[in-house]
């Protein structure tokens, strides 16, 4: 008799006789619909509510993102969708909603982020389809632990719980909706690819299988260029986890090709623009920046530890403070971050050691943090695993599914290597503790009371932080970066008109790109307040630099105006942004 099969004892005798048997039925009669319906409303009303409330908001990259998304626009070149940092899937699905339902200029911001709710219900199908394999592990488990009545699966309610808890602190806390960008897209096909690589396990090596598995994880390749490395350890993981690797042999090589094949329309015309083979440039560019320190970090003058020479690097035109002008091939909105690969070319990344080290110091301490959020989970992980009755059960709960939490790790560590952001490595992270959860026994004993205490804790230090972050957060309630763009307009600035900036950070780049202008030179980005300090006569000599670039307009965000220079700027309506016209306009 398996755990969750229905006992033949009489009421009388289960009461005196508490077998695995009885302490199973609870959990297996507790219907797991509620829990998905309940989790899944507040999954999408947190992801609705932050889209909502960030509608206006913005990064450097999400401009990337909508200047490539231009490619599937009617006119525009698809070529626009090839970029050495950016993955196209992302903005072609991007471009098509934009073109599907004729998003206006003044709109397709706001667009985008209810376009991001999308790929969170995309995201969390792909989890629940993970999910829905781990349970299977779950109840296999419980047919193997049928005879040891010392031990008892987790009940499946709380395993869900907790998982469904973890979906949501990855998605909505870290990859969140506040920017529109690729990251939940990619977690939707981690997860995509974690289910199946479970649905494999113990299974005949099938052709069908392999060729579905391969299609996942080339479309996959497409949403980000980190899917590739992590694609082919799933791939070969299989092996050692199908009913006879034999057969499979000969299965891996060919989802392999399948999933190269389906990457070559991102790898092949990448190649032909950089005129070198290559299977995406993001890593090799951000491991000179972050690692090598190539700097200054948009401007990139020095190469740090990396070797090589700058074919074209940004020029400096000004040094105090320092300015910038960036000649590109073809117009966007900010050149510099649209591909920094083109600015890196001549550059080759080179390890040193002292810099690596410096790099993993940074990653662990951001990877503590993530630890201390997850302490409700990893603190019920820990204590199962301390309540195992021996170090082969233990043992035994780690090989239950090691390809994922294996992945997860190797996820992780993928990225420590470099550089870690919260939203990268979170859904690794969600791997690696529910594939490390589903394997461990419960005391029978003490079964339910630690399922409810994980449980609670799960809640308490996961969603209601999340929800909490979202009820808490502050962005911006007017489209004013709309408003900028009609003022300039109204000053005769049109679209591929060339424009200067001043601005504060890197993410006041909206209204250059709602007016679809091109910013060819600016104040770096980080030192733009020097710019107000300074005295009138540089002030004036750094404007004329910029007019003689060809600007049309400079741009400034929340300048620091005084009696002296205030008539030489004009405010943008009532925003935040004031323009500065060169007197040949």
């Amino acid at each position: 008799m398996t755990p969750y099969a229905e006992s033949a004892v009489s009421p009388q005798t289960a009461k005196k006789q508490p077998t695995l048997e009885l302490l199973s039925r609870k959990p297996s009669q507790v219907s797991l619909v509620p829990f998905r319906v309940a989790f899944w409303s507040v999954g999408i009303l947190l992801a609705s509510i932050q889209a909502w409330i960030f509608r206006y908001e913005v990064s450097a990259d999400s401009i990337s993102y909508f200047d490539m998304s231009d490619g599937v626009l009617h006119g525009q070149d698809w070529h626009r969708l090839i970029n050495g940092m950016y993955s196209a899937l992302y903005p072609f699905l991007l471009g098509v909603f934009r073109r599907t339902f004729h998003i206006s200029p003044g709109n397709e911001i706001a667009a985008a982020h209810l376009f991001g709710v999308v790929l969170f219900v995309f995201a969390f199908a792909c989890f629940e389809f993970f999910l829905a394999s781990a349970v299977r592990e779950l109840d296999s488990k419980a047919q193997i632990l049928g005879g040891k009545l010392a031990s008892v699966p987790l009940p499946k309610w709380a395993f869900v719980s907790i998982a469904y808890c973890v979906f949501l602190w990855s998605a909505i806390q870290h990859i969140s909706l506040e920017i529109p960008r690729a990251d939940m897209l990619l977690s939707g096909f981690i997860f995509l690819a974690a289910g199946f690589l479970l649905r494999m396990s113990h299974q005949p090596a099938r052709w069908k299988s392999y060729l579905v598995f391969g299609g996942i994880l080339g479309v996959g390749i497409l949403a980000k260029e980190a899917m590739l490395p992590i694609g082919l350890l799933m791939l070969a993981s299989t092996l050692l986890i199908v009913e006879d690797w034999r057969p499979a042999l000969k299965m891996v090589p060919v989802a392999a090709a399948l999933m190269f094949l389906i990457g070559c329309l991102y790898f092949v015309p990448l190649s032909l623009q950089t005129g070198h083979f290559t299977l995406g440039e993001a890593g090799r560019s951000v491991y000179t920046v972050n690692v090598d320190q190539a700097s200054p970090h948009w401007y990139l003058q020095t190469l740090g530890s990396a070797k090589g020479s700058f074919l074209h690097p940004p020029q400096k035109i000004f040094s105090g403070p320092p300015a910038y002008a960036f000649p590109f091939p073809f117009r966007v909105t900010e050149p510099l971050r649209y591909d920094q690969s083109y600015w890196l070319a001549g550059v080759r990344p080179h390890l040193a050691l002292d810099r690596e080290a410096a790099a993993i110091k940074l990653s662990i301490r951001t990877f503590a943090k993530l630890f201390r959020e997850l302490a409700g989970v990893l603190g019920t992980i820990l204590v199962l695993a301390f309540l195992c009755s021996s170090k082969d059960e233990v043992q035994a709960a780690l090989l239950r599914a090691w390809p994922i939490w294996l992945i997860g790790l190797v996820g992780c560590v993928m990225y420590a290597v470099i550089v870690v952001e919260p939203r990268y490595v979170t859904a690794f992270l969600t791997l690696f503790c529910i594939g490390i959860l589903v394997g461990l026994p419960v005391p029978a004993e003490l079964g339910r009371k630690i399922a409810q205490l994980a449980v609670i804790a799960t809640v308490a230090l996961l969603v209601v932080p999340a929800a909490h972050r979202v009820y808490a957060a502050h962005a911006p309630q007017t489209n004013e970066s709309f408003e900028a763009a009609q003022a300039l307009q109204r000053l005769g600035i049109k679209a591929e008109d060339p424009v200067a900036r001043i601005g504060v950070g890197n993410a006041d780049l909206t209204v250059e790109r709602l007016l679809r202008t091109e910013i060819v030179a600016e104040v770096d980005k980080d030192r733009g307040a020097e710019f107000w300090k300074a005295p009138l006569a540089t002030q004036h000599a750094l404007l004329n630099v910029f007019a003689a670039q060809g600007v049309k307009a400079v741009i400034a965000t929340s300048p620091v105006l005084n009696a002296a220079n205030q008539s030489e700027w004009i405010h943008l309506g009532s925003t935040q942004y004031w323009a500065w016209i060169p007197a040949t306009q």
